[in-house]
C-alpha cells in the first residue's frame, strides 16, 4: 500500500511543475525569435544605409531611392510573431533607415515594439583613400 502511494507522488509533481517548465521553455523559444528578429533589422538597416550612402558619390546618383528600394527588400523577409513594419528613410549628409516593427506576445496579449535604425556618412570613397596615404606618407616622413 506504502508503494502505490510513491508511485502517484511522481506524477502529482510532474504536474505541477509542468507548467513552469513549459512557460520557461517556450519563453525562451519566443525570445529567441525576437532577438534573430532584431538582430536581421538591425544589419538591414545598415545595409541599406550603407548601398544608399554608395550611391551618393556617382553622377546622379539617386540615394534616397536605392536606400528606400535596399530597405524594403530586405524587410519583405518573413519575421516570426512581428506584425506592423514599417520603414523610413532620411538623406541628408548621411543615410539613416529605421525600421518599427510591433511583435505580437501570446503571453497577455502584451507586444513589444521594435526600433532599428542605421546610418551610414556619404563620402567619396576616392578622396578618402587619398586621405589616408598623404597621412600614411607624412608620418612615415617623420619616421614613426
Amino acid at each position: 500500500m506504502v508503494e502505490k502511494i510513491k508511485k502517484g507522488s511522481f506524477t502529482v509533481e510532474a504536474a505541477c511543475v509542468m507548467p513552469l517548465i513549459l512557460l520557461v521553455l517556450f519563453g525562451t523559444i519566443y525570445l529567441s525569435f525576437f532577438v534573430h528578429n532584431r538582430a536581421w533589422l538591425t544589419a538591414a538597416a545598415y545595409e541599406s544605409a550603407l548601398s544608399g550612402s554608395m550611391e551618393g558619390n556617382k553622377k546622379n546618383g539617386q540615394v534616397y531611392e536605392t536606400a528606400k528600394m535596399c530597405s524594403e527588400k530586405l524587410g519583405s523577409t518573413g519575421f516570426f510573431g512581428a506584425e506592423n513594419l514599417t520603414t523610413q528613410t532620411n538623406v541628408g549628409k548621411e543615410v539613416q533607415v529605421t525600421y518599427d516593427l510591433d511583435t505580437i506576445s501570446v503571453y497577455g496579449g502584451l507586444n513589444w515594439h521594435m526600433r532599428t535604425e542605421g546610418k551610414a556618412k556619404i563620402i567619396d570613397p576616392v578622396s578618402h583613400i587619398r586621405k589616408i596615404r598623404a597621412a600614411k606618407a607624412v608620418l612615415e616622413g617623420t619616421g614613426e
